[in-house]
């Protein structure tokens, strides 16, 4: 049985920043509207916030059922709440491996993984939102696995 060297899960951090800038945004979208037309405030504020917990509540758990296992043989990666996804790339089939991290991830420090493996088209592992240190160590794992063998 092989040992795993170490877990990545994904953050939430922008989905949550997200959520709170939107409730922003509808809110003064509302004060705004409401000089012109009269609104019900409360009630329109009232749904805002319910919306905001559960798209963080939704952000959180997102950022929890997604993970990736690195091991000495290969990288799992987990996925799915109810419907459980399980996709393991050997090293020996890694060709490609990518790390994007645009200006709001980098503000943020998360980042993008790509892993390409040889015999598809498609990428087999993206993981969006893992914070910049495991990032790093993920890819410099993959990289001394694939120079190694």
């Amino acid at each position: 049985m092989v040992e795993t060297e170490f877990v990545v899960r994904c953050s939430g951090r922008m989905d949550y920043v997200r959520a709170v800038f939107g409730a922003a945004i509808m809110g003064g979208i509302f004060t705004w509207v409401n000089q012109t037309y009269p609104l019900p405030l409360e009630l329109l504020y009232s749904l805002v916030a319910i919306l905001t917990v559960i798209s963080i509540v939704a952000a959180f758990i997102r950022a929890k059922i997604q993970y990736i296992d690195v091991d000495d043989e290969g990288i799992t990666m987990h996925r799915g709440l109810f419907n459980k996804k399980t996709t393991y790339v050997p090293y020996e089939r890694v060709t490609n491996v990518q790390v994007h991290r645009s200006f709001w991830e980098r503000l943020f420090m998360l980042g993008m993984l790509q892993i390409d493996t040889a015999g598809t088209n498609q990428k087999e592992i993206v993981m969006y939102n893992i914070p910049s240190h495991y990032l790093d160590k993920l890819a410099k794992s993959v990289h001394s696995h694939i120079g190694g063998s």
